[in-house]
């Protein structure tokens, strides 16, 4: 789907949740790419920002579209941006890429308003082929003699194709143990519900507005369990949001620590 489509299912999945976007919303983009999402949505009349790593030049040319609204992250874990700065916070494939929970989430609770939701769509720990180096299996086995087993077979991303088997499987090893983190649903409930509440799993929501889900959420009528199957094999989509009461006990970073990171974000 091109990006004004992506942007529209997250607004058509925020209005089944009960939080209608509205223009007079604040929504963050995290992990933005090239600004691709929050061109669209700024294209529709909304308040769209993101944020993401340094890219290489072809995202660098793609934030053109973005400029002024995508900012740079300057370590892992400072969202530059203000506290309470964002009504509606998402992510799509990121958080398989998130190797410490704790920091991020309780910098994505800092920057979000008290009654702020989210949704982050990412993959599964069970999905049969791992999504970026298209290892089977690659989301939960790392061993060496596995990896060189697939790169012998030809197995290649398209950043990959003519290397030697041997670089590949090197290459696909570092990669996973060190950007990839897939934890298993009861993991990613724990770790959300540390700063969240009414964390919920929504693929279903999902699939009723995605072009290519659209059949399975038809199907899910007669056959109830395939947002689960499609859950567990395919994809997670995370909701929840920050309470709006302050009664609620969670874990947050200092607030020293807050300003400094913002402090420093905000001259990149």
């Amino acid at each position: 789907m091109d990006e004004r489509q992506r942007f529209d299912v997250y607004r058509h999945q925020l209005q089944d949740l009960g939080f209608p976007l509205t223009p007079q919303h604040r929504m963050l983009d995290l992990g933005c790419g090239g600004g691709q999402l929050v061109a669209a949505g700024r294209e529709q009349g909304y308040d769209v920002w993101g944020c993401d790593f340094e890219q290489p030049d072809y995202m660098k040319r793609l934030q053109v579209r973005a400029a002024g609204y995508v900012r740079l992250i300057p370590d892992p874990y400072a969202i530059p941006f203000e506290d309470g700065a964002f009504d509606v916070v998402v992510s799509d494939q990121v958080f398989e890429h998130v190797m410490d929970y704790a920091h991020t989430l309780a910098e994505l609770q800092r920057v979000m308003k008290p009654g702020a939701v989210f949704i982050h769509m990412f993959p599964s720990r069970y999905r049969l082929i791992e999504p970026h180096v298209f290892v089977p299996f690659g989301t939960m086995v790392r061993a060496p003699s596995w990896l060189r087993l697939w790169a012998a077979l030809g197995i290649r991303n398209s950043f990959q194709k003519g290397q030697p088997a041997a670089e590949v499987a090197t290459f696909n090893r570092t990669y996973l143990t060190t950007r990839t983190h897939y934890l298993s649903r009861r993991d990613l409930l724990r770790q959300f519900e540390r700063y969240f509440s009414d964390v919920r799993f929504v693929e279903k929501t999902f699939l009723k507005y995605a072009r290519r889900g659209r059949p399975l959420y038809l199907l899910s009528g007669v056959l109830w369990f395939l947002p689960a199957l499609y859950s567990a094999l395919h994809g997670r989509v995370v909701f929840g949001r920050r309470p709006a009461s302050a009664d609620r006990t969670q874990q947050t970073l200092r607030p020293v620590e807050h300003q400094e990171r913002f402090r420093n974000a905000a001259h990149v």
